[in-house]
């Protein structure tokens, strides 16, 4: 399985739904991922850039609520109907 099925999985999900095809599910479906808005992230990175002081340690920017893909299958199959 190639790194793009892996890390683009919202939109072909969406997609398979909209079009009203089967939604594939690589492995077992209980991988998951955590999503957060751009702007979020954009906003996160700016105030570490404008931080006065040094910041030495790694940051977390996201968003800590992970969901597995089988999750996200079914709440975007129910969404779409």
């Amino acid at each position: 399985m190639s790194e793009k099925v892996i890390g683009r999985i919202l939109a072909p999900v969406v997609l398979s739904a909209l079009c009203g095809d089967d939604i594939v599910l690589h492995g077992t479906g209980k991988q998951s991922r955590s999503f957060c808005y751009v702007d979020d992230l954009v906003e996160g990175l700016v105030r570490c850039m404008d931080h006065e002081d040094s910041l030495e340690s790694p940051m977390n920017l996201g968003n800590p609520n992970e969901i597995t893909i089988a999750e996200l299958a079914g709440w975007v199959q129910q969404m779409t109907e």
